[in-house]
């Protein structure tokens, strides 16, 4: 009997939690999506990604992580564009009118652009997993549960990092500033990767933040999945909470540029 009260609370916290303003947002983005039919493009996108990579042989699961984190990490940003350019026009005022924050309207855009990336992944993942026209004719070669998950745990985790990032680079949320920092990190990241002069050595620490994506990437190519590793997962985590932070920051203290 004393089960019931305790039933009944949590039934109520998982509607309250379902019907909240963030989460119902987040439905209303990815039906939006679907109706308009921007999800075929991603789906295009992913067959293509099967026809390029996997038709003719599956390859190992070195291989197919190798690939796909980069594949699947530009489709996160051609997808998530699509989906925060829709986001921020004309036709956010009136769900915009109905929240006390716009927190919820930037939360839900997040949680939305990330759920994305699972059937993402699953998708190319199936494909990856049917024919291939060499041998093996099915499936990845020397895949197991235990070495195809630390590389979907990394991949998932950089999939939406990026996603997130693209949400903060992209206008109208991005200041110029921010833009132009972001440039020029790229630049100098570049910069001391192809020349050997005392200026390139010091701007070497600039790698420093990509380390931890670096070693999410990893663990699907043959990386080890260790203290070391689970600690970089952890910053990776810490990474996308600041993000989805800087963005609800950027939204709430700038005027928004709507099309």
């Amino acid at each position: 009997m004393s089960s019931s009260p305790l039933q009944a609370q949590a039934t109520f916290s998982f509607t309250s939690l379902w019907r909240s303003p963030t989460l119902t947002i987040a439905r209303f983005m990815l039906k939006s999506h679907i109706r308009s039919g921007w999800i075929l493009g991603d789906i295009v996108f992913i067959w293509f990604l099967y026809a390029a990579f996997f038709y003719e042989f599956g390859g190992d699961v070195a291989y197919f992580y190798g690939t796909m984190n980069e594949a699947l990490s530009a489709l996160a940003v051609l997808s998530t564009i699509v989906m925060t350019q829709r986001a921020m026009t004309a036709r956010m005022y009136l769900p915009l009118s109905r929240l006390s924050s716009r927190s919820a309207y930037i939360g839900g855009l997040i949680i939305a652009t990330a759920f994305l990336r699972v059937p993402s992944f699953l998708l190319t993942l199936l494909l990856a997993l049917g024919f291939h026209r060499h041998t093996p004719s099915f499936g990845i070669q020397g895949a197991t549960f235990s070495n195809m998950l630390p590389g979907a745990i990394g991949l998932l985790l950089n999939t939406i990092f990026v996603a997130l990032l693209t949400i903060v680079l992209y206008r109208p949320l991005a200041t110029r500033l921010l833009q132009i920092i972001f440039l020029l990190w790229c630049v100098a990241m570049l910069y001391s990767n192809t020349t050997i002069n005392i200026v390139a050595q010091y701007l070497s620490i600039v790698h420093l933040p990509l380390i931890p994506i670096t070693v999410c990437y990893s663990l699907g190519t043959g990386g080890a999945f260790d203290i070391y590793s689970f600690g970089m997962v952890l910053v990776t985590i810490g990474y996308t909470i600041v993000l989805a932070f800087l963005a609800n920051f950027l939204l709430n203290r700038r005027d928004l540029i709507l099309h």
